[in-house]
């Protein structure tokens, strides 16, 4: 009866416990570890995989080669054709580290190196010869022509001598040079106009623009050779020691606290991460931001759906480049005031210092109007959205697709000789497509934290059934042993019954005897007879 009682204690008191840590404590608990775990505290996993990621990004390139470069010459629409993707690893690190632990900060300069992959290139070289708008000719005289038309004549009498006596506003030369080494600016000229525009030139801080270290008074313009192993921005981040909902969050860019790029405070505003970390515990509504340094704005990826990736669920964002014409959020992007560029794309002008504009893939999201400008587009949503697949909890980025097409705006310009006869175009040159995806040991690292919260999510619930067996089995017993106790009592009174009457039975005997002796005959024994028995 005791072990009974027992049992039953030690089970409610289980089922009491295991009930209020399942529904009251579980939560907050497992909601701590997440977001201690993945905030960028020291000796944290996942501190080390974001300061050096130990495997290469997958970085793509594809070319717009132009296939009517004479006609472009005399008016007609640019005919394009993609070629690539010419496939790169690049390996993204963070170097120059400082924690500050008083603001929960952490400070660091990216580094990035890039080398060819011939292998995911399918066949295609960095030899490969292309032919495409020359964004630095195109670029120059598109920004004069804006900035100051007066200079137009004086510029277009150095085209000749510093590029070499073009006969079209295209380059061609090899992927290598095009994408990381340089093509050849003249600068080693006598004559004024063309010497004035080179000193501007070397004064200036066009990004990809260099001097040749081989040869004096030369330059070398590339595209993202700027980007090839050299310190790139210095960023501050919040740690998310503190918050947890603001890991990764830009504080700074290269020491400012915000951008001044921009007609209002809410889009000088850094908001976001810098990409490379995303909070956890992210509700769909909330989307994900990121600070663009490359854009000089704040990108919000939205919540599609949520999905199955590799045996793990996840939720699908996708981003664009927004609508500065219809969305009161991305008016404060517009180039004036009193200007704003059509849906889809973004001028990078004050970003970037030239007149580069950037939209999606083959002006995906875009406004027709710009496929419509030249030949060749076809956007494919799967291809061309920027997507990110975040599992649902720890926000782990497992399939990531960074994409965005480079532009430039074509026009005729009568004081160029070479561009007197253009056509209006919103020029693309190529897109690229930033990728990560995670695989082999790294999904297992995943896979592994999510199969311990579903353990504990388990056996939170197992306490939970054992406590209500427990107390089962102790009521079981204790109603078991009282049923055995009444039986019991039962038979006692039966037996109490039986001494009773055998205890009666002799009574009546010795009255019998009591009676004979008093002179009662019997008659069996008479006279002296009974005495012999005596």
């Amino acid at each position: 009866m005791q072990l009974a009682i027992k049992i039953i204690v030690s089970g409610v008191v289980l089922t009491l416990s295991s009930v209020i840590f399942a529904l009251v404590a579980y939560g907050p608990l497992i909601r701590y570890a997440i977001r201690d775990q993945t905030s960028l505290r020291k000796k944290n996993q996942i501190r080390d995989i974001y300061l050096k990621i130990p495997f290469p990004l997958d970085f793509r390139i594809y070319f717009f080669n132009i296939s009517n470069p004479m006609e472009v010459q005399n008016g007609a629409k640019p005919v394009l054709k993609e070629i690539g993707p010419y496939c790169y690893d690049e390996y993204e690190e963070k170097v120059d580290i400082i924690d500050n632990e008083m603001e929960d900060s952490l400070t660091y300069n990216s580094y990035d190196i890039f080398e060819f992959n011939a292998e995911k290139s399918r066949g295609l070289s960095e030899d490969d010869y292309v032919t495409i708008l020359h964004p630095l000719l195109v670029g120059m005289a598109f920004q004069v022509n804006r900035d100051t038309p007066a200079l137009l004549s004086f510029l277009n009498q150095a085209i000749v001598p510093i590029f070499k006596d073009p006969k079209s506003i295209y380059l061609t030369d090899t992927v290598k040079n095009i994408l990381f080494d340089g093509f050849e600016i003249n600068c080693n000229v006598s004559e004024f106009a063309a010497k004035a525009v080179c000193t501007q030139l070397m004064n200036s801080n066009i990004p990809g623009l260099k001097n040749d270290p081989s040869r004096d008074n030369m330059l070398v313009f590339s595209l993202i050779g700027v980007r090839n192993a050299t310190l790139g921005h210095t960023m501050k981040v919040s740690r998310g020691i503190r918050h947890s909902e603001s890991v990764g969050k830009v504080l700074e860019v290269d020491g400012k606290k915000e951008i001044n790029k921009w007609v209002s405070k809410a889009c000088n505003r850094y908001r976001g991460t810098d990409g490379w970390i995303i909070p956890p515990l992210l509700t769909p509504e909330e989307g994900v931001w990121t600070h663009s340094v490359d854009l000089c704005r704040n990108v919000k990826a939205k919540y599609i759906r949520d999905t199955l990736v590799k045996g793990v669920n996840v939720r699908l964002y996708e981003a664009d480049l927004g609508n500065m014409q219809k969305n009161e959020e991305d008016k404060c992007y517009c180039p004036t005031p009193t200007t704003c560029s059509r849906k889809g794309v973004f001028d990078l002008s004050k970003c970037m210092g030239a007149p580069i504009v950037a939209s999606l893939p083959h002006f995906l999201e875009a406004d027709e109007i710009y496929r419509k400008q030249v030949e060749g587009m076809q956007p494919i949503h799967e291809k061309h959205i920027i997507r990110i697949y975040l599992e649902v909890i720890t926000s782990a980025p497992l399939i990531g697709k960074k994409r965005m097409q480079m532009n430039f705006p074509i026009a005729p310009i009568s004081k160029i000789t070479l561009m007197s006869k253009l056509p209006v175009a919103l020029h693309p040159i190529f897109w690229l497509e930033e990728g990560v995806e995670l695989e082999g040991d790294f999904l297992k690292i995943i896979t592994n934290k999510l199969m311990l919260l579903e353990v504990a999510n388990v056996s939170r619930w197992l306490a939970v059934f054992g406590g209500l067996t427990a107390t089962g089995i102790g009521i079981y017993l204790y109603i078991k042993n009282k049923k055995s106790i009444t039986i019991s009592s039962i038979d006692s009174m039966s037996n109490d019954s039986e001494i009773t009457r055998s205890t009666n039975e002799l009574m009546d005997q010795m009255k019998t005897l009591e009676r004979t002796e008093k002179g009662q005959i019997n008659p069996v024994l008479s006279g002296h007879e009974f005495d012999r028995y005596m």
